[in-house]
């Protein structure tokens, strides 16, 4: 009954991967972001208009008064490629004007608004794409990764290496939904190098394919953060959750709950060419397909997906990867 921006983002994107491959026509397209940029204009509270941090689907104009800094980095990354589509308006820009985005930007750094109190988002991996999307709005911020400038190679990679590492194991995702919205920037793409390094050695190495990213599950605790612990020793992967229970810091929760992300198999397969890529898009086509698009995940220890549970965000992202992948090769399909 209710969508992050986050979400949203994704939906918005998929409606255009939609249309440019021909599955909705430009009326069905209008029509659905036009819905969309009304229900998401947001609330004022606290002398800030800003969308909220989630909407109700079921009830019109109606969503709570916080503001995700990090989910509305995927927002506006989505506005301002809707902003440039050949069937959109001036909407998405029109509703950006009407936001306080700059109210929600102190001494350069992103912050949410959570009961009413300032959080800053600074210190997470959505910083650089958030970065970047406030950024094409004309608002400037700034990421803690852009370490490189003015460094020897080697030395600004460590520098990034370290950053990474003290916010927290990094997944495809959003990395590499900045390929997809702006381009990599030298700092994302590095990492990105790393992780799908990572990933293939770990092949090589076990035979067991790792394909990390957030995303939910059809269990508590119901939403995963998955990734490379940079830090470690070895190749660690790490599961993340939202609340800090002891429970989901065992061993056995870890073995039990480790999944394959389909949508970041989508997304390498969009953006790093490679036999690995192929071979984990392969077994996501196999095994995660459903009637309506893809599942959330697949547990790594049985291969089974997640059970009638899918989610809005995996599949727009698979959309989105998927028209990217055949506007560069229209033979891919």
């Amino acid at each position: 009954n209710s969508a992050t921006m986050w979400d949203i983002g994704s939906h918005i994107n998929a409606l255009m991967a939609a249309v440019d491959l021909g599955l909705i026509d430009e009326r069905e397209f209008r029509r659905s972001t036009s819905k969309i940029l009304a229900s998401i204009k947001g609330r004022k509270s606290n002398g800030r208009t800003l969308p909220s941090e989630w909407i109700r689907t079921n009830k019109v104009r109606s969503g709570n008064s916080n503001f995700d800094g990090c989910d509305a980095g995927r927002l506006l990354a989505a506005l301002h490629n809707l902003s440039r589509h050949r069937h959109s308006d001036d909407g998405a820009a029109e509703l950006i004007r009407s936001w306080d985005l700059d109210k929600v930007v102190i001494d350069g750094k992103i912050f949410s608004v959570i009961d009413g109190e300032l959080k800053s988002t600074y210190e997470s991996h959505c910083a650089q794409y958030s970065a970047l999307a406030f950024r094409a709005w004309g608002v400037d911020v700034q990421s803690p990764y852009e370490v490189l400038g003015g460094r020897p190679a080697s030395e600004g990679r460590m520098a990034l290496l370290d950053v990474a590492s003290k916010i927290g194991p990094i997944g495809a995702e959003p990395l590499l939904l900045e390929a997809l919205d702006f381009g990599l920037s030298p700092e994302s793409e590095y990492l990105a190098q790393v992780l799908f390094a990572a990933q293939l050695r770990e092949f090589e190495a076990t035979q067991q394919l790792v394909c990390v990213s957030e995303g939910p599950i059809d269990r508590s605790p119901w939403f995963l953060y998955q990734g490379l612990q940079l830090d470690a020793p070895d190749r660690t992967w790490v599961i993340d959750t939202v609340r800090d229970n002891e429970e989901f810091k065992t061993e056995a929760f870890q073995r039990e709950n480790r999944v394959l992300s389909p949508k970041a198999a989508f997304l390498w397969s969009a953006k790093y060419p490679h036999s690995f890529s192929d071979r984990l898009l392969a077994y996501v086509r196999e095994r995660a397909k459903t009637t309506i698009g893809f599942a959330s995940s697949i547990y790594s220890k049985t291969g089974k997906p997640t059970a009638n549970y899918s989610d809005i965000n995996t599949n727009g992202i698979i959309l989105q990867s998927i028209a990217a992948i055949l506007a560069e090769n229209p033979r891919a399909g």
